[in-house]
């Protein structure tokens, strides 16, 4: 009957138990940053622990009996907010820190209970300067570009504005909020004098720079007309459409989509995950990916537990839980979905193949004679790729001047002859005479955008470029003949005309 009633030391063990639980659920969501506003419904030592541990300030609200107000406290600068909190409230103000909201309050004890409190009062959101370190290892950057330090403050008011709202849309809620104050020498910030919202309110324009991923782009914020839609639009999760034959190539390459289950899923301690970050552009990635292709079929002939995958992130964004690589190749371990992927610092072939020896220390013998043949099989691959990239530009020449119309016969000297005895060279068309870094640039694009669709391994690969250079030498050498035999045909040519009109001139 005491229990019943809830007086019984069953029932206080009860209350206490779920007292306890309350008080975890609001620290976890204090220190994961979704709590703004502490919640009076929690007793007063639990607050005043909480706010302990969170050691900044923060927004207490209480119910009122009569109107259902709330009431906050003083300013984070007055000395008033310095005092530790009692059992009778804190102390606290309010100040920069996360959102507010339904999720906070489920983090608390529940909507419902929290509804009764009235409105709660928005809180600051946090805005912090950017650095080189918050943009490698952290992502979905919302950076508001500022033309000197003053404008902090004196634009308080509109940036809050811009954050609040943006921190309102559920699908914005991995957004973290920066500001850069531009400094003598920078580049120019975000250009554009119109504004993305409204045209013509008058309201301050703020130029912004957002950041997911590998993507970037600039935009000028009208406060009065906020652009949710473009700015959703763009911080949308990019993930390229999977192909079936991925999961048949030597080293599986991944989707975003894909990486929870074929990553953080798929990997464990004991045969963990090693996947490479890759770009289109990137040389290096291109100049691995047939020794990685290698390495990764050497691995599995030999049973050793670690799987390479890879991740095309000029055409996916970082996936959740994955680490930010802001330079490629970069190759990140995982080892199950409850511990953080590790990034690994090694990323040329041979710091690769230490690395790999230094994890796995049991390899055989003829694994690591084989990874130590393959790493310096990677220099060869680079001077095939070379000599294969100048044959074909030197291709390229000799088919423009061949494609070129020849010049007029001169008709008063001979070829090499000018009017007064001077020698004077052929002209040569004008896209013969170099090739400049545009095209070569051009040519490598190309040549690099080919192979990297490829999976054969380096051995196989080696093979495959040496007869591409053979190829591209004979067809070179080909066409050199047919412009020798066209310059001598020219110069037949315009000796027999030559003859023809002095013999034309001795006549008369």
């Amino acid at each position: 009957l005491a229990h019943a009633q809830g007086r019984g030391p069953l029932a206080r063990a009860c209350a206490r138990a779920r007292g306890r639980a309350r008080e975890a659920r609001a620290m976890r969501a204090l220190r994961l940053g979704k709590l703004a506003v502490l919640p009076w419904v929690l007793p007063g030592a639990v607050r005043a622990r909480a706010l302990g541990a969170v050691g900044g300030p923060l927004c207490t609200a209480t119910p009122s009996c009569a109107s259902g107000s709330r009431r906050a406290v003083a300013s984070s600068s007055s000395p008033a907010a310095e005092r530790a909190p009692t059992e009778a409230g804190s102390q606290r103000s309010p100040a920069v820190a996360g959102a507010a909201g339904a999720a906070v309050l489920a983090a608390a004890g529940g909507l419902a209970s929290w509804a009764a409190f009235g409105k709660v009062e928005e809180v600051n959101v946090k805005v912090e300067q950017i650095s080189e370190e918050v943009f490698d290892t952290k992502d979905n950057l919302f950076v508001f570009f500022l033309d000197k330090s003053e404008d902090l403050l004196d634009k308080k008011d509109d940036l809050q504005k811009v954050c609040r709202a943006l921190r309102r849309d559920k699908s914005l809620h991995r957004l973290t909020f920066y500001f850069n104050v531009r400094k003598e020498g920078d580049p120019p910030g975000p250009d554009g004098h119109r504004a993305d919202g409204a045209e013509s309110t008058g309201a301050p324009l703020l130029p912004c720079v957002m950041y997911k991923g590998q993507r970037k782009t600039a935009i000028k914020v009208n406060t009065a007309d906020i652009p949710l839609d473009k700015i959703t639009e763009f911080f949308a999760a990019l993930s390229e459409k999977i192909d079936p034959a991925w999961k048949t190539w030597p080293v599986r390459r991944l989707s975003g989509q894909e990486f929870h289950e074929e990553v953080l899923e798929a990997s464990s301690p004991a045969a963990p995950v090693l996947m490479q970050m890759y770009e289109d552009t990137c040389f290096l990635c291109f100049l691995m990916r047939p020794f990685v292709n290698s390495l990764a079929k050497l691995f599995k002939e030999n049973g050793v537990p670690l799987t390479f995958k890879r991740i095309n992130i000029s055409e996916n964004d970082f996936p959740d839980r994955c680490p930010v690589a802001r330079g490629t190749p970069t190759f990140i371990c995982f080892r199950g979905d409850k511990v953080p992927g590790v990034k690994w610092d090694e990323f040329k072939p041979n710091d690769l193949v230490q690395r790999l020896t230094k994890e796995y220390t049991n390899l055989p013998e003829s694994v690591l004679a084989e990874m130590d043949e393959l790493q310096g099989l990677v220099s060869r691959r680079f001077q095939m790729f070379t000599q294969l990239v100048m044959w074909t530009i030197e291709l390229q020449k000799l088919e423009a001047l061949l494609a070129a119309p020849p010049p007029a016969l001169p008709v008063s000297s001979p070829v090499g002859e000018a009017e007064g005895g001077e020698a004077d060279g052929a002209e040569m068309p004008a896209e013969a005479e170099e090739v400049d870094d545009d095209a070569f640039s051009s040519v490598v694009s190309t040549m690099m955008a080919a192979d990297m669709r490829r999976t054969d391994l380096l051995l196989e690969n080696l093979a495959y470029l040496q007869r591409e250079v053979d190829e591209v030498e004979h067809d070179a050498a080909l066409l050199g003949i047919m412009l020798a035999e066209s310059v001598q045909k020219r110069e037949k040519d315009e000796d027999e005309l030559f003859a023809a009109s002095r013999q034309k001139k001795s006549n008369r």
